[in-house]
């Protein structure tokens, strides 16, 4: 199931990802502005898919959008209600959870390359504590759990089906988060 989803949903993950403020992180060349707003998009990305998933996946533990939240207070981001983005995503059962879940849980990853390169951004310095981007090994905790459950489960034919589909939908969620927060939610 873990190779199904990888393959079916490789090239959106790349398309999203080369888009992304986060590969300012990576170059070491964001703004302050830039990262809340990067912060800002995947908070609202983060708890709107993470509450779906929480829904369906009742031992999912729900962890990156309070970290986010936490991050986004501390630099005195306002934060919208997430009313017109929730009904842009729902989770209708067990196997879109776990589909959610891939691209959810398979962000961790990347997260602890973009921890690394944190204290390399001149425009971050005085930032002393990052939530999200904390590098800490545990983050992947969540990764670790979501492959030993899902290689536990049988999925019949239709339910591989629905989780590919709603992984393919997940990472277009995120970028249609990514494409739409921009000025209109001011930073």
């Amino acid at each position: 199931m873990l190779n199904k989803l990888r393959e079916a949903t490789e090239v959106l993950h790349k398309e999203i990802e080369k888009d992304n403020l986060a590969g300012l992180i990576i170059s070491n060349k964001i703004t302050l502005e830039e990262y809340k707003l990067l912060l800002l998009q995947n908070y609202i990305a983060y708890a709107v898919t993470e509450q779906e998933i929480a829904l369906r996946l009742p031992s999912y533990d729900a962890v990156k959008f309070p970290q986010l939240e936490k991050d986004l207070i501390l630099l005195n981001v306002i934060i919208p209600p997430l009313d017109g983005f929730k009904e842009k995503f729902t989770v209708k059962n067990e196997a879109e959870a776990y589909g959610a879940a891939y691209v959810v849980e398979g962000s961790a990853l990347g997260g602890m390359l973009i921890a690394k390169e944190l204290p390399n951004c001149p425009s971050l310095a005085a930032i002393e504590k990052h939530s999200f981007f904390n590098g800490n090994r545990q983050n992947i905790n969540g990764w670790k759990e979501f492959c030993k459950n899902i290689k536990n489960r049988k999925f019949s034919s239709a339910e591989e089906e629905m989780a590919v589909q709603k992984a393919r939908e997940t990472f277009l969620f995120f970028s249609e988060i990514f494409n739409q927060v921009k000025l209109d939610l001011q930073v």
